[in-house]
């Protein structure tokens, strides 16, 4: 497993990394870039996931713990979740947000009314016409304008973002489904047209 730092350091100072055994003198496996042009973007591929849907748990009692209990529910019944965002309420209560995989979705609204009373939830918003985009690159965050990229093509052909999720090797956005086709082609446009 290698440190997403190192790569990016290796990468940016042109140094040579070889992953090797601990436990034997064999040959490892050499980390290196293959296409010169990709380190201009920082960015080295786009995605689109139309299989997700979101969640909204909507006015939460705001205390500590209720995300832990939420989310070890949900561990236990073993539903992997993706993007969660959590949002300040009303009147002491706050709004947690969480996508995952749109098979799962009617397993884990039930599991959540199920438990309604423990969690103290006024009520569950779930949304299935949403497709997730995603830039993803080696120190996406430590490179300014990355994300105003992204944003900037999507702008750019009108569609709307509802959610956004980043770290250091992805960003990802959530938006309308019957959308997804055409941010893909303009985030894809946006970071490697005329990269031949």
């Amino acid at each position: 497993v290698l440190h997403n730092r190192s790569v990016e350091m290796a990468k940016r100072y042109n140094v040579n990394l070889e992953v090797l055994s601990s436990f034997s003198g064999n040959p490892g496996t050499k980390v290196k870039e293959v296409v010169k042009t990709m380190e201009k973007t920082h960015v080295s591929g786009v995605a689109k996931d139309k299989n997700v849907a979101r969640i909204a748990l909507v006015g939460l009692e705001d205390h500590p713990g209720i995300a832990f209990k939420i989310f070890s529910l949900l561990a236990k019944n073993k539903v992997n979740v993706d993007i969660i965002l959590q949002s300040i309420g009303r009147e002491d209560t706050k709004d947690i947000t969480f996508t995952l995989h749109k098979k799962d979705l009617m397993e884990v609204e039930d599991i959540l009314n199920e438990h309604k009373a423990a969690l103290k939830f006024d009520h569950i918003e779930a949304d299935e016409g949403i497709g997730k985009v995603s830039i993803v690159g080696v120190g996406l965050m430590s490179n300014c304008g990355v994300a105003a990229k992204m944003f900037e093509a999507l702008y750019s052909v009108g569609i709307n973002i509802s959610m956004i999720s980043t770290s250091e090797i992805k960003i990802s956005v959530l938006i309308d489904a019957d959308k997804s086709k055409s941010a893909l082609r303009a985030v894809h446009d946006a970071f490697f047209d005329g990269l031949n």
